[in-house]
């Protein structure tokens, strides 16, 4: 594409792409019928809200993606001036979800550039959702497309021997998670984690945020530990920090992934931590839409009877009309 500076027109119709391959740079971007699914989406999404001022069309359709990585894309495309067509037909979204889409899209005051929803494929299978998961519950492995493969004691190859020391730790108090050793390597924790590590960052996150309980200085350690590490992860791109939080969505049970990765167990820490976090400047209005995105549908998935799930959602909705 360096070599072609007049290129406008990328059509790669009728592929298998995912997240690392639904990224482009041109006027149309024509991912019919490429399962990019909404893991993908939510990738595209962070680059369609970082740049591509004169895209005019996007065509994902048929793609396997649900209601949420759709939301997530119309928001990212709605400021577009450009903007002429908007293909999300033959997706899993559902009635309900066609329904958001289309108000969305109103709302922006496009609705006019959103193709026909007439062959929407109706939200997925819950039951083969959970066949899938159950197969997966027996294991853990990074995605190769995430980087370097991270070896049994958590190192890479060329690592530094204090560098090691340090993960080995960051290893421990993933296997056994407490607030002592929280306390003890909280410097660790923060040093060592990195969003490139899309799974690893995730597991941390919801380590710590396991750990929460009202007693005070407990409470004070684990908000404080999960909001220095959080922000260290949304500090880089908006394409890194989209998929890190898309790593963490899939944890959370709230996103179909493409790996296999060991779902967390959601406790009402979690959902308080991510509360305390979407409340301070780090926080953007983005980052708060792609959750609530996802959150706000998965009120199921997120029930706890703590009311977390609520104050959750309310924090976030807050933060995205600011």
């Amino acid at each position: 594409m360096r070599q072609n500076p007049e290129l406008r027109v990328v059509n790669l119709n009728d592929n298998t792409f995912t997240r690392r391959g639904a990224l482009a740079m041109a006027h149309v971007i024509n991912f019919g019928d490429c399962l990019v699914r909404s893991e993908g989406a939510v990738a595209l999404a962070a680059v369609l809200r970082e740049g591509l001022p004169a895209l005019r069309e996007v065509n994902l359709s048929f793609g396997e993606i649900t209601e949420a990585a759709a939301l997530a894309v119309a928001q990212a495309v709605a400021d577009k001036p450009s903007m002429e067509k908007v293909d999300l037909n033959g997706n899993c979204l559902g009635e309900d979800g066609c329904e958001a889409l289309r108000d969305l899209m109103e709302n922006a005051d496009k609705g006019d550039l959103l193709a026909s929803l007439s062959d929407d494929e109706g939200e997925p299978d819950e039951e083969e959702d959970e066949d899938s998961e159950n197969e997966d519950d027996d294991c853990c492995e990074e995605s190769e497309e995430d980087g370097d493969i991270v070896k049994e004691n958590g190192m890479t190859g060329g690592d530094s021997p204090s560098k090691s020391q340090s993960q080995a730790e960051v290893t421990t108090f993933l296997r056994c998670p407490s607030v002592e050793k929280l306390r003890e390597l909280r410097a660790a924790l923060q040093e060592q984690v990195e969003a490139s590590e899309l799974h690893q960052a995730a597991e941390v996150l919801l380590k710590i945020g396991s750990l929460y309980s009202e007693e005070p200085e407990t409470k004070s350690l684990v908000l404080q530990t999960f909001g220095e590490v959080l922000k260290k992860l949304l500090s880089g791109s908006v394409l890194q920090s989209f998929c890190f939080l898309s790593a963490l969505l899939v944890m959370m049970g709230l996103l179909k992934g493409e790996g296999k990765v060991r779902k967390a167990c959601v406790v009402p820490g979690h959902l308080l931590c991510l509360e305390h976090a979407v409340q301070q400047d780090f926080f953007s209005q983005p980052h708060a839409s792609l959750l609530f995105c996802f959150t706000s549908r998965s009120r199921e998935t997120l029930a706890s009877g703590s009311g977390a799930s609520e104050k959750l959602n309310a924090a976030l909705e807050k933060k995205c009309k600011r």
